[in-house]
């Protein structure tokens, strides 16, 4: 994969751009308050993890559906997003890779 034309896609200048504004859209959509993204670590999980975010599964859902608005990307299922929101890192490695759907 070549990884400049899929930051190219996503609008993005580079893999900790993409992480940043994931970040963001996690803030934004979940209406977290007093939590900016430099605060939130990278690799550990931000639904039900040890974070500042505290998010559950229903922000799970705001999440998807903020991803497949900005990103273009959809989670399918329960596991696929299980597995892409373990940390910021793999949820930059599934919007990286995942086939980009109409928005």
């Amino acid at each position: 994969m070549d990884l400049e034309k899929a930051y190219q896609e996503l609008n993005v200048s580079s893999r900790e751009d993409l992480i940043f504004k994931l970040k963001e859209l996690v803030i934004r959509a979940c209406e977290v308050k007093d939590v900016k993204p430099e605060d939130v670590p990278t690799d550990v999980p931000f639904i039900g993890g040890p974070g500042p975010l505290k998010l559950d599964s229903l922000d799970a859902m705001e999440i998807a559906m903020d991803l497949r608005f900005t990103f273009g990307v959809e989670l399918k299922n329960a596991s696929t997003a299980a597995q892409a929101m373990q940390s910021f890192d793999s949820l930059a490695d599934f919007v990286i890779q995942a086939p980009k759907v109409k928005k």
